[in-house]
């Protein structure tokens, strides 16, 4: 008698084993095809790479098959078991309820132990590599994006075209495409939606090249008309060649896509996430900008102001003005000051001017510097010579003398945020009013996203311990329903069992969005109250099987 079990253990172990390998394979391969139908409807991915992708999309789609397949595994062996009077005849021997129940909960285990490590280490794997493959074509991206009516966005260019059209590629270009009716915005380099240059053209070209760093689309605009809001300035040029964008990027590198292993470091360490040192960065620049005003300040209080290009040896030297407000102005009411520009060491050029203005420059991967802009009508005298010039309208890279900004994307995220905390405010209008504003607005967002990511990184964690606990539940529920109600047709008594695992799944994904949405508490109740949704109906099915 003491190896009975054994064989009935394995007997029925091997049967619900096998259903739910048939069913797995069903579920996931019908479900993995509808996940390609989304990016072969919107032509991110193209015929040649559908295989690829369904091949890709199956492990993933595996977190929401395998709960299911294990349920209707377990529901269909033990309800034939249980209708061909085996499970009697179990009892009979002397079997309890448990020891019947015993080998669906000992083929729990590993499925519980797969599960873990699909959804903690593998699955993330893979939908990175599923998005990767969706956005990986620029030329299919740009093309999909054209004939849909929409905006291709890469890197900070946006190009819209009327039309596209395919070309001979010339030798080191991936890919040509030829576009007619062609509207290009490149975005500002401090982030947001700022506009800094726009085109327009009748025709452009864009290339595709293959680069170390991924994927970069060259555009070439022809007979192309460019304006700058910021400087209002309108022209037309032959050819227009906006900045090479790279379309490598464009989604986030979050949570979902992060082993277990990543995930726990991004949670001690937020500053890790892509999207942490993106918002950082215009909070860097604008605090180089303060800086910058503070420095210029002191130094203009005297009536002599002097700046320099660091590096190339060349200096302005401004006697008899005041700075207000990032604009210059005579010491004297009604006089004018003295400007003399010197190069090596001498004195090159002189003028006198009424007024003028600084204005803070700053760019990604830059140091923020100051721009002298001066009227055009300004007259200058050669200083060597004596002849008569003009006057440079704008003088860029110049620092107060003495000034040494700090290279602020350097610092820990940390140390940034305190100082935009510490950072005096002053009453009034002007440049430093405008930029200490800005530094408050981009260290709300800076902090807004360390929250985010720590949150959604907790909710990731959560969430995926959650699934694989649910598949135990799922698979003892069917199969304790289907010895409670045997009597019933098979596929009635999965639809009971079916119904609070869907709960569970919406549950789970809605307690995750709710721990990412700032409510960890509420989030964290509904997260795993899917699992105690099962629990309770496993309870309830287990007390009529006892009864009984």
């Amino acid at each position: 008698m003491g190896g009975i079990p054994w064989i009935l253990w394995r007997h029925v172990a091997w049967e619900v084993f096998r259903t739910f390998v048939v069913t797995t394979s069903i579920i996931v391969t019908v479900i993995a095809f509808g996940a390609a139908a989304k990016p072969l409807a919107d032509n991110s991915i193209g015929a040649d790479t559908v295989l690829k992708y369904v091949s890709l999309a199956m492990v993933p789609m595996l977190q929401y098959a395998m709960p299911f397949a294990a349920g209707f595994a377990a529901t269909l062996a033990m309800h034939r078991f249980a209708t061909d009077n085996e499970v009697t005849a179990m009892s009979a021997v002397g079997m309890s309820t448990r020891m019947v129940l015993a080998p669906v909960f000992l083929l729990g285990l590993p499925l519980f132990a797969v599960m873990l490590v699909l959804v903690m280490y593998l699955i993330p794997h893979f939908w990175l590599r599923m998005q990767e493959l969706a956005t990986a074509d620029a030329t299919q991206m740009l093309v999909a994006s054209i004939e849909r009516g929409q905006a291709l966005k890469a890197d900070r260019l946006m190009i819209y075209a009327d039309s596209v059209r395919e070309a001979e590629a010339p030798e080191g270009v991936r890919r040509r495409l030829h576009l007619d009716g062609v509207a290009a915005v490149e975005l500002s380099p401090k982030g947001g939606s700022a506009v800094e240059t726009e085109f327009t053209a009748e025709a452009a070209t864009v290339d595709v090249h293959a680069t170390s760093r991924g994927t970069v689309v060259k555009v070439v605009l022809l007979d192309a008309t460019v304006f700058r809001p910021a400087e209002g300035a309108l022209v037309t040029v032959p050819r227009a060649e906006p900045e090479a964008a790279a379309v490598y990027g464009t989604f986030d590198r979050g949570p979902k896509f992060l082993s277990i292993d990543e995930i726990l470091r991004l949670r001690v360490d937020p500053d890790r996430a892509d999207a942490v040192r993106r918002a950082r960065e215009p909070l860097a620049l604008r605090l180089g900008e303060l800086e910058l005003w503070s420095c210029l300040e002191p130094v203009a209080s005297g009536g002599r102001i002097e700046l320099a290009v660091p590096g190339a040896g060349r200096s302005v030297r401004i006697e008899g003005a005041t700075c207000a407000g990032g604009r210059l102005v005579p010491a004297v009411a009604g006089g004018t000051f003295s400007l003399v520009e010197s190069a090596g060491g001498r004195d090159i050029r002189a003028a006198t001017a009424t007024g003028g203005s600084f204005r803070a420059v700053s760019e990604a991967g830059y140091e923020p510097r100051l721009a002298l802009s001066i009227p055009a009508t300004v007259s200058a005298t050669d200083v060597a010579s004596g002849l008569p010039g003009r006057w440079t309208p704008q003088i860029d890279d110049l620092l107060p003398k003495g000034c040494a900004p700090r290279d602020w994307m350097a610092e820990p995220t940390r140390a940034v945020l305190d100082a935009a905390a510490r950072w005096p405010e002053r009453d009034g209008a002007g440049p430093y009013a405008a930029a200490r504003g800005a530094v408050d607005s981009a260290a709300g967002f800076l902090q807004f996203q360390r929250d985010r990511i720590s949150r959604d990184a907790e909710s990731y964690v959560s969430n995926r311990l959650a699934q694989a606990v649910s598949i135990v539940l799922v698979l003892l529920l069917g199969a304790t329903l289907a010895i409670a109600m045997r009597r019933a047709l098979p596929l009635t008594v999965y639809i009971l069992a079916f119904v609070p695992a869907i709960v569970n799944i919406m549950m789970i994904a809605s307690g995750r969005q709710m721990i990412a949405g700032n409510s960890p508490v509420a989030g964290f109740l509904v997260l795993w109250g899917g699992n105690a949704v099962l629990a309770a109906a496993l309870w309830m099915a287990w007390r009529r099987v006892a009864r009984n």
